[in-house]
């Protein structure tokens, strides 16, 4: 849009706002990276005088730019240098076994993929040690686990590693073996990954194409829950010092990273007008369909894996009082309902420790919520605790955690988000990439239709409208990121952060809103992703009045 250059004026537009007080609009003026005026076009035309360029949308819908409330922006940015064998581009294993036979070595000598599901393949299984050791006897490979959470390696590997079946399970974590006892190559939990490998870096130039990604979905906030050093540090910081980087970015330091007390009082050195660090991210449990989720009841199959918090209720009360103290916001991934009592107790610990002035101050936010009892919704509330939901576990996972992981009965509480807009505590949701592509318009899907990829229903209690999906998306994502005051809704003073989309979400049949297209993204005044040439151009001519 260059806005920088004068103001550009939008007419013909079908703009839903997100603000209560205008709910909708069909004019906007944007000058630099604000929006100045919104309304009918007179009014616009009114408030602004001249302007320097002009788009007719024809009716085409606005919404505010999509907010991934918790994601890997960076960190999984890497996806772009290892071989890809997601379930979503190699459904099967035999597919994805054939992309890893065709893989070169990466300078250190390593087979690295990345995106192995055993649940998701159609065979429901995943590329174990001896498959691997079939396609490479003598190199080592390591394919990381969609999640995340997990690894396949073959028997170099192993054997670099210096992991046998005598080695004893990291806390947090365990080697899988067979009912013989012999290691399968699989690697449960990140204690155990990274006793093996650890995940490729990333750097600031394969950054951008996940940015660029991330913009042709409609998203301009993107996140990094993922600092764990320093590199990733300075890597986020040298990616947004760019004033043309696609989307903003919010970030959440771990509270593992080597020299914490040390880095953590110099956060604010990092930021810059695109990159804002309020988080600090911990996490109580691993993934439900890893096998390493807190659930108070354990899997509905006991043999699925196993139970109870990475470390003790003491461990992280101390640890989530510590980020009270140095001012910053907890991050907590709990998955399961165990994960999400031993979060709560310890922001209700550092709350009543610090006092009142701690609680209305710091917005502590909980990550992934797959599953909840009743109640503890209820109780985020009272602790003023914001959840965001992994929704898109519902279609990709939600068999598997019917069947399997949660059973029937529990299944249908998956992303409890009815309960949280009853409650009030502003829910969001995400996709936590690379676990599942970012697609906003996909989850919303999901939140208000509740169904698994073979078309079942799981909690149809909990579905949630598409005025509150979009909700999710932006003003309640904007919320638990600080920035409700710049973004999240489209008000004149606050960015010019929008997405042009084919259909309006909150009008269409609801079995349309994951066909719905991104035409155009706008960060900040600045075109980041356009689908056809003429939403980068004045059209039609102007002349100033």
């Amino acid at each position: 849009m260059d806005s920088d250059k004068g103001i550009t004026l939008v007419v013909s537009a079908d703009i839903v706002t997100m603000n209560p007080e205008q709910p909708s609009a069909d004019a906007m003026a944007v000058s630099g990276d604000r929006i100045v005026a919104i309304g009918s076009e007179s009014e616009v035309r009114a408030a602004i005088g001249d302007y320097a360029k002009f788009y007719n949308l024809e009716g085409r819908t606005i919404v505010p730019g999509f907010i991934e409330s918790h994601d890997h922006m960076y960190m999984s940015s890497s996806q772009y240098v290892v071989t890809d064998v997601t379930p979503f581009t190699t459904p099967t294993l035999a597919a994805a076994l054939e992309e890893i036979k065709h893989s070169e070595p990466d300078e250190e000598g390593w087979i690295v993929g990345f995106g192995a599901d055993q649940q998701l393949y159609e065979e429901k299984k995943g590329p174990t040690r001896d498959l691997l050791d079939d396609l490479f006897p003598n190199t080592p490979v390591v394919i990381f686990h969609l999640s995340g959470h997990g690894a396949f390696v073959n028997s170099v590997a192993l054997q670099r590693a210096g992991v046998d079946e005598t080695t004893p399970d990291p806390q947090g974590g365990y080697y899988e073996k067979d009912k013989t006892g012999r290691l399968t190559g699989y690697l449960s939990g990140q204690p155990a990954v990274y006793t093996v490998k650890n995940f490729p870096n990333p750097t600031p130039e394969i950054a951008r194409l996940a940015a660029e990604a991330r913009a042709a979905k409609g998203v301009t906030t993107a996140s990094e829950f993922a600092i764990m050093n320093i590199f990733v540090l300075e890597g986020l910081q040298e990616a947004t010092n760019s004033p043309d980087f696609p989307v903003r970015m919010v970030g959440g330091l771990f509270s593992t990273i080597p020299d914490f007390e040390e880095i953590a009082p110099r956060l604010k050195n990092y930021e810059n007008d695109l990159f804002k660090i309020p988080f600090i991210k911990t996490w109580t449990d691993g993934s439900i369909q890893g096998g390493t989720g807190h659930l108070t009841e354990g899997y509905h199959h006991h043999g699925m894996g196993g139970e109870g918090a990475i470390g003790s209720q003491d461990f992280f009360n101390k640890q989530v009082l510590r980020m009270y103290e140095l001012g910053y916001w907890p991050a907590i991934h709990t998955n399961g309902d165990g994960a999400v009592d031993v979060a709560l107790n310890a922001i209700e610990y550092a709350q009543k420790t610090l006092g009142n002035k701690a609680a209305k101050t710091i917005r502590p936010q909980l990550i992934h919520v797959q599953y909840t009892r009743p109640g503890q919704i209820e109780r985020m509330a009272e602790l003023k605790a914001y959840p965001t939901f992994f929704t898109t576990h519902v279609y990709y996972y939600g068999d598997t955690h019917y069947e399997t992981t949660l059973g029937p009965e529990r299944a249908q509480r998956l992303s409890a988000m009815a309960d949280a807009f009853r409650a009030g505590v502003k829910p969001a949701m995400h996709n936590d990439p690379p676990v599942t592509p970012v697609d906003p318009l996909l989850n919303m899907w999901i939140a208000v239709k509740r169904q698994s990829k073979s078309g079942r229903v799981l909690g149809a209690d909990q579905a949630i409208t598409p005025q509150q999906a979009l909700e999710a998306y932006t003003i309640n994502a904007a919320y638990q990121f600080g920035m409700e005051k710049d973004a999240g809704s489209l008000e004149a003073g606050k960015y010019a952060d929008f997405v042009v989309l084919d259909r309006n979400p909150l009008e269409v049949d609801p079995d349309e809103i994951r066909n719905i297209h991104v035409l155009a993204t706008v960060r900040g005044g600045m075109v980041t992703y356009a689908d056809v040439p003429e939403y980068d151009r004045i059209d039609p001519p102007v002349k100033k009045r």
